[in-house]
């Protein structure tokens, strides 16, 4: 008889997020060859040359943002788009990486952006197995204590994502408990046991307060929305050159784009203004008129605007050493609230929401200031970073 090991959420997530971009090359040539009438042969000389650039685009990312469409950029606004396939080394090469964990860990970033008065969400305990202690914060190892733990709790709304995890794998939204079963949003009501080793598995998390969306975001959100700040840290101030919201739809719980049917959309960084919406048809990104289902989106401007970026940029400054990053932060009723901090942040959001290029020149200048060098060979002598070019 053959036991089958389940499957954590986290695992399903990541097979789900891993059939999104997976098309074969000659299948995406043909796709864009129906889209366009171009020649596949002519469209593959054009990908080929592409992804042997300095931008090492990709099939999926060729596709994504319809670099295909011979009259959608100019060769300048092609050549500033840049693959997510380089977003660590050059997170790497910007960023002390011994701060790598203290961005990565969200509980360690939790007890910096506290005691930095930078606000975060509330945290009412993590859930591990392992030896590892959590100072200040409850721990919690056994499916009974758990149990306790959310019944006490009563009608506190609760959100669990891994301490340690991406794009949001694995994450839950507790709905309803009783004294034998836990129920979360889409999945159904497993005993406490079952939830500790079925449902999370190995993996430690970060159980907090849920928040809830400023009334202006709400009815535009099936769950949590978050702005994702492109931050460059400089001597003397903080550049945001990219801010992007991403809103969950339907019934996600968690706001990435790689879920099905949710949206982003750029956000003007001096003005807080909805400036595009899109979504993912396909293997396409594609841009709206205005919200799928409720008009008035476009062209919104969201609350609380100047708080979020005096907040953004306290928090950029706490974590200064990781000089390439990105916040999340929600908007509640209450004002802005830093969900997350990322050691660095994937070139693939911004340029889907924008529907332009992250390799401007004020990224490009900050990352070769850096030390990244574009396609040029290092200089002898020198032990500077290198990503490109041959050498």
């Amino acid at each position: 008889m053959t036991i089958q090991t389940p499957i954590t959420a986290a695992e399903k997530d990541k097979a789900a997020f891993a059939q999104v971009d997976n098309g074969k090359l000659s299948d995406m040539l043909a796709y864009a060859a129906n889209k366009t009438g171009r020649s596949p042969v002519k469209l593959g000389m054009e990908f080929s040359r592409i992804s042997s650039s300095d931008a090492k685009i990709n099939i999926s990312e060729y596709i994504r943002w319809g670099l295909f469409y011979e009259d959608r950029y100019t060769e300048d606004q092609r050549a500033q788009f840049i693959s997510n396939s380089l977003h660590w080394p050059i997170a790497h090469a910007c960023n002390n990486q011994g701060w790598s964990s203290a961005a990565e860990d969200k509980v360690l970033a939790g007890t910096i952006l506290n005691a930095g008065g930078a606000s975060a969400p509330e945290t009412v305990a993590v859930i591990d197995t392992s030896p590892r202690l959590y100072p200040g914060v409850q721990k919690i190892s056994n499916p009974e204590d758990l149990r306790d733990l959310i019944l006490s709790l009563g009608n506190t709304k609760l959100f669990g994502k891994i301490v340690d995890g991406m794009v949001s794998f694995g994450a839950f939204s507790v709905k309803d408990a009783d004294q034998t079963h836990i129920s979360c949003v889409g999945q159904a009501p497993m005993t406490y046991a079952d939830f500790m080793t079925s449902f999370l598995g190995d993996n430690a998390y970060l159980l907090q307060v849920k928040l809830e969306n400023h009334e202006d975001i709400a009815p535009f959100c099936s769950a949590l929305a978050t702005i994702r700040m492109v931050n460059l840290v400089q001597t003397d101030r903080v550049d945001c050159p990219f801010a992007v919201i991403s809103m969950p739809q339907g019934d996600q719980i968690a706001d990435t784009l790689w879920r099905g049917g949710n949206i982003a959309c750029e956000i003007d960084t001096e003005t807080g203004e909805v400036k595009t919406v899109v979504t993912r048809s396909g293997p396409e990104i594609v841009f709206l008129e205005d919200h799928p289902t409720l008009a008035g989106w476009m062209g919104k401007r969201l609350p609380h605007w100047d708080a979020l970026r005096e907040l953004n940029e306290r928090a950029a400054r706490l974590f200064a050493p990781i000089r390439y990053q990105s916040t999340d932060i929600a908007i509640t009723k209450d004002g802005p609230v830093i969900v997350e901090i990322n050691y660095g942040g994937g070139f693939g959001l911004p340029q889907n929401a924008a529907g332009r290029g992250l390799l401007t020149p004020q990224m490009r200048s900050f990352f070769k200031e850096c030390g990244v060098q574009f396609g040029a060979k290092p200089k002898v002598g020198k032990s500077r970073f290198r990503l490109f070019g041959k050498g």
